[in-house]
């Protein structure tokens, strides 16, 4: 048993649980001539539904390296390190996508003139909540790459009966 892996699963699960709520977060931002518009990742990126499922595949692999807690390094460890390595690099990558490639269009409008756009380049801007989802998808993947290598001193065995 391993008190190192029961802090890296924690930490696995917790980066799961911030990937699963983040997408919900305002990611995009516009400033117009009407006011601030933002929207969230689920609003922009049509591909963000996925987040949440990557997240829960987190918390699950997280929560077993914690209930488990096999030394790091051996083959219990490897698997599900290698499980969260894997959900970490989906998560690192779908949510840069999202972020990177947004699919938004700014149409600012006149009040009660419908069908007469304000003139003007709007630019997109990409919030912290969208950074901070590709953050602990990164992190869970750090944690993860933690839980597979072991440390010396996890393999010298240890002599528990010395006085």
């Amino acid at each position: 048993m391993s008190r190192r892996a029961r802090a890296l699963g924690v930490a696995i699960a917790a980066c799961g649980v911030l990937l699963a709520v983040l997408p919900a977060l305002p990611w995009y931002g516009a400033t117009l001539p009407t006011g601030e518009a933002t929207l969230s990742g689920y609003g922009a990126g049509g591909a963000s539904w996925i987040l949440p499922l990557i997240g829960a595949a987190m918390i699950v692999t997280g929560a077993l390296v914690a209930r488990w807690q096999p030394l790091p390094g051996t083959r219990p460890a490897r698997v599900l390190g290698g499980l969260s390595i894997l959900w970490a690099v989906l998560g690192v990558a779908w949510s840069a996508l999202i972020a990177l490639s947004p699919r938004v269009e700014v149409v600012a409008e006149r009040l009660g003139a419908p069908d007469a756009p304000v003139a003007g380049d709007w630019s997109v801007s990409v919030l912290p909540s969208a950074w901070a989802c590709v953050a602990a998808a990164a992190l869970a993947g750090m944690a993860a790459i933690l839980l597979v290598t072991p440390r010396p001193e996890d393999l010298t065995p240890r002599d528990d009966t010395a006085p």
